[in-house]
């Protein structure tokens, strides 16, 4: 039409309107394809970076764009109700994975943590890491341990945190998303069972030494009573032997009831009480004898933290400490015990007996509280596993930290 006014009809005027209203609607057409084209990038960019902000007005729309609108506009809704869903179910499966007893860790091939939850920070004393070879910094080795791990692997390793020994179990399982193995393992602290098993293990043993030695020492005690009975005067030999006899009989059975005590712990009896009244008590009992010995008691200033727990049975635990350590200081010049406390974390309460005595050897740290074992001619074995029977009935634990020739200090912790 341009050229037909122009060159034909020869009107300038009008061909000149015609070109003006074909470049007007030339540039409306490039218009509605770039709007067209801005809103579907809009969307396609919405589901690249998953911005929740993206929003379609239709209320400046083209009526020719409002179909196309309110259809991005209603999959923009559906994508972001799923992505919260998804959040939600994100956030409910983590608030689960952090309130489990039992540590849970993901990692990839590569040794890249993907997870790992509150448990397991606490089992391994961690904070943050993003590797496994991170774990290395905190305990030499573990993250080539876990690393290593096969499907269904199964182990216990020792870690220290700490003042504490804490016995990890390890077990290890694997499974695969897309194209990439994640490794999984679950930490759990059997620290607790494992003294419990041992204990019981121990108590069933000392229960059938009883139940044997006792059954089998009454009727010697009387049979030899009955023989030194019937014997002549001037059988002294006979008497003599059948009286040693008896004697050592009986000497048996005091020994075997001594140790009835490990097995038959009466229940606690629980009260709130100053932990300060424990020092008294226990510097009440010891006083004449360690200023006999040249001890020197050490107490702390003020240890004003409450406590509840059985008073008689932590103050024969007391006992046993001190007696243990008036004991270590015998060859030790300028010898003293040192009896403090603390609260830590808000949660334990501490106990702590330390002495400079002789100290005890490493190979004999594991040992000392396994019943019958004794470092001294004449211990019995049973102070210390006695105590760490009352302290695990507190659902606490005893630790001990000794260097040979540098002094012992045992640390008790219950729960506040």
């Amino acid at each position: 039409m341009f050229f037909y006014f122009l060159l034909v009809r020869q009107q300038p005027n009008t061909a000149a309107g015609i070109a003006v209203f074909a470049i007007l609607l030339t540039i409306r057409l490039i218009y509605f394809v770039n709007r067209s084209n801005r809103i579907l990038g809009n969307f396609l960019s919405y589901m690249h970076e998953k911005d929740p902000s993206l929003h379609f007005s239709v209320r400046y729309v083209e009526k020719n764009f409002q179909g196309l609108n309110e259809a991005l506009e209603k999959l923009i809704r559906e994508f972001k109700e799923s992505r919260i869903e998804l959040e939600v179910q994100a956030q409910y499966l983590q608030t689960i994975l952090d309130n489990v007893s039992t540590g849970i860790l993901s990692f990839k091939q590569s040794g890249e943590i993907l997870t790992m939850n509150q448990a397991a920070h606490e089992y391994l004393g961690t904070t943050q890491v993003n590797h496994l070879n991170d774990l290395d910094k905190k305990h030499a080795g573990i993250g080539a341990i876990i690393q290593g791990l096969r499907p269904a692997d199964q182990l216990s390793i020792n870690i220290k945190l700490g003042a504490t020994d804490r016995r990890i179990s390890i077990h290890s399982s694997q499974i695969k998303l897309k194209q990439e193995t994640v490794g999984i393992v679950a930490l759990n602290d059997i620290t607790h069972q494992m003294e419990e098993q041992e204990i019981l293990s121990w108590k069933k043993l000392i229960r059938v030494i009883n139940h044997e030695i006792m059954n089998s020492m009454t009727p010697i005690i009387t049979l030899a009573r009955a023989i030194r009975r019937k014997l002549s005067k001037q059988e002294t030999d006979a008497i003599q032997s059948a009286s040693i006899i008896e004697e050592r009989s009986k000497g048996l059975v005091h020994f075997i009831e001594r140790y009835k005590k490990l097995t038959n712990l009466p229940p606690l009896n629980l009260e709130r009480f100053p932990a300060e009244e424990l020092f008294t008590k226990t510097e009440q009992l010891f006083k004449e004898e360690l200023d006999a010995k040249n001890i020197r008691l050490i107490r702390q200033a003020s240890c004003k933290i409450e406590l509840e727990a059985d008073r008689q049975m932590l103050e024969q635990v007391l006992i046993n400490l001190v007696k243990n350590a008036a004991e270590a200081l015998r060859e030790t010049e300028n010898p003293e015990i040192e009896l403090s406390c603390q609260l830590e974390n808000d949660q334990d309460f501490c106990i702590s007996i330390r002495d400079n005595g002789e100290g005890i050897p490493p190979e004999k740290q594991e040992q000392v509280f396994v019943p019958f074992f004794t470092t001294r001619d004449k211990g019995s074995g049973i102070g210390l596993s006695l105590c760490r029977q009352i302290i695990r009935m507190h659902r606490g634990q005893i630790h001990m930290e000794s260097l040979p020739g540098a002094g012992t200090r045992v640390i008790l912790r219950i729960p506040a």
